[in-house]
């Protein structure tokens, strides 16, 4: 009977180290969109498995399998281990409340956590209870199961149990998906009346890049004329956006303007189904999320079936800068088809920026517009950003409103944080604050370029191009680099790294993940080693610079990477 009760304790401290390890799991689950195959895939490219855990059981194994170990002995390093695995349970960082991204406890995510954790419950009876029988059924006969057989048999299970905690958030989600399923289409059905019933007119915007900024820069632009419905942040899927119809749509609204991210081949089409776009905006057809993807082809596949949802006539406004953009344009002929862009070298541009000088306070432009020069200023900065500001331009014209106007609109545009956005900040703003209280610091001001948002190699070079003509004290580039670039990952990091060896003063790399390939794009550029700085995170980067930093310095954050990137994760 001793065995019994020690293995019921072990029990219940195993289920109590998965109640509080999965959370965890979930978290990491969650920011891979609960994509069971991406989140497989993180499990093994991080080594993401079990160690401290597994540790306990295998010391016990390890002790029940010694012939000549007593019987107390091994019954009591069973309830050592057992404790071992409580301890480490309740030691367990909490996501919903640590970590960049922290673990929302979405309806969906609790369904998923609750399944997972009934599941892992009945295989653990399962085999808790096989154990127990074997064990009772057998006492006072020849071939009676010992102490250690049975506490063997036991913590062998407990290991395997222990090893497979993130695959019951995977086995939870596919046995949910139908319900899940019919749920959704639930929702997006209400979300589709509601948009037959007030009938906004619909702009659609995708590409790889520049999508939220564009949405933004947009409905600033429009919303000065008219009432305008946007999904706020970076929302851009189909279930993201049939919330945000279903709670913030409203008769008022006369344009909807609706980002749509493309996660696979047919999501766009999906998300045309839901929201109908009368016009598109196309930004880009890049390299962004070849992983995902698995090539440019299928990104420009991806991408068209926006264009191809706009009726015959409606408005299509492309990037004539970039040629899979024009071919796009070419193959889907709308009423009204216009491009935008800065080289007319590469063929008609119906909308063309030029003429462009950044301050400290945003930038100074003119656009030519159907033979018409118009100057502007924006508080936008770096060729990206402007080319989406020139997108929204050229969208708004194309719906009617007048050109001073939408030039007027755009001098208060701002984009959503973190997207190459200048702010002038008190140095000992870097130093985070621990346990409440915050550090002294060096005491000054600092321009801080926050690009932190994400990145790709456009909007990277374009970035140290900013920082290369802000005027004032060293230039200081922090990044842990651009990240789901596919095989094109190493090479475009390599070549931001040779580009930022021209442009700082001091380059700080963020973890690991691109760190070999950014450092070889310094050295080939002939960066100084002793000007460039190794750090494990954001929260030590920040914490340097509040050290480093002058009065007058120019710090570009590009790119911040979240858990899922940032450093090593230990289970």
């Amino acid at each position: 009977m001793d065995v019994a009760l020690s293995t019921v304790f072990a029990f219940a401290a195993g289920l109590f180290f998965y109640y509080r390890r999965s959370l965890r799991y979930l978290k990491y689950f969650q920011q891979e969109d609960y994509t069971n195959r991406r989140f497989f895939n993180w499990i093994f490219e991080k080594r993401a498995f079990d160690r401290k855990g597994s540790v306990a059981c295998l010391l016990t194994i390890g002790l029940c399998a010694k012939p000549d170990v007593l019987n107390a002995v091994m019954l009591v390093g069973s309830a050592i281990a057992a404790m071992s695995l409580a301890v480490i349970g309740q030691k367990e960082e909490d996501p919903r409340t640590t970590g960049k991204i922290k673990l929302n406890m979405t309806a969906r995510s609790k369904r998923i956590y609750n399944l997972a954790m009934g599941l892992y419950v009945v295989a653990a009876l399962a085999a808790l209870g096989g154990l127990l029988f074997c064990f009772l059924s057998t006492q006072g006969q020849a071939q009676a199961m010992d102490t250690s057989h049975a506490l063997f048999y036991f913590w062998i299970a407990q290991l395997i149990l222990v090893q497979s905690q993130p695959y019951w958030l995977i086995a939870a989600n596919a046995l949910l998906r139908p319900y899940e399923t019919g749920l959704q289409e639930g929702f997006a059905n209400e979300a589709r009346a509601l948009i037959k019933k007030h009938n906004p007119t619909i702009v659609g915007i995708t590409g790889s890049y520049g999508k939220t900024s564009t949405k933004i820069i947009l409905r600033e632009i429009l919303g000065s004329v008219a009432p305008t419905f946007v999904p706020p942040g970076s929302i851009n899927s189909y279930m993201g956006v049939t919330r945000e119809i279903r709670e913030k749509l409203q008769p008022v609204h006369k344009y909807a303007v609706i980002e749509m991210g493309a996660y696979y081949i047919g999501s766009i089409k999906k998300m045309c189904s839901l929201t109908p776009p009368q016009a598109a905006i196309i930004t880009a057809i890049g390299i962004m999320h070849l992983e995902r993807f698995g090539g440019q082809d299928s990104v420009y596949k991806a991408k068209s079936e926006l264009a191809q949802a706009v009726p015959e006539d409606g408005i299509l406004v492309v990037n004539g800068d970039d040629p899979r953009c024009r071919q796009i344009a070419q193959g889907n002929k709308k009423k009204t088809t216009l491009l935008y862009g800065w080289d007319e070298s590469n063929g008609h541009l119906d909308a063309v920026m030029y003429d462009v000088s950044a301050t400290d306070k945003g930038s100074n432009f003119k656009i030519r517009w159907q033979g018409q020069e118009f100057e502007g200023f924006t508080q936008l900065l770096g060729k990206p950003l402007l080319s989406n500001a020139l997108a929204s331009f050229t969208m708004a014209c194309a719906l009617g409103i007048a050109p001073q106007t939408v030039i007027s609109a755009m001098r208060n545009v701002r984009t959503e944080k973190n997207r190459l956005e200048p702010v002038k900040v008190p140095i000992g703003s870097f130093r985070l604050k621990e346990n409440g209280n915050s550090h002294a610091a060096v005491q000054g001001e600092v321009l801080r370029l926050n690009d932190a948002y994400n990145s790709n190699p456009i909007g990277f070079a374009a970035a140290l191009d900013v920082l290369n003509q802000m005027t004032g004290g060293r230039k200081i580039l922090v990044t842990p680099g651009m990240i789901e670039l596919g095989d094109k990952q190493v090479e475009e990091n390599k070549k931001a790294g040779s580009k930022a060896a021209t442009v700082c003063d001091l380059v700080i790399i963020v973890g690991d993940t691109n760190k070999q390939s950014l450092t070889d794009g310094l050295k080939e550029g002939g960066f100084e080693s002793g000007k460039l700085q190794e750090l494990a995170d954001m929260h030590t980067a920040f914490n340097y610079l509040s050290e480093f930093c002058k009065d007058g310095d120019v710090v570009l954050i590009e790119n911040d990477l979240g858990d899922l990137y940032e450093g090593a994760v230990s289970f």
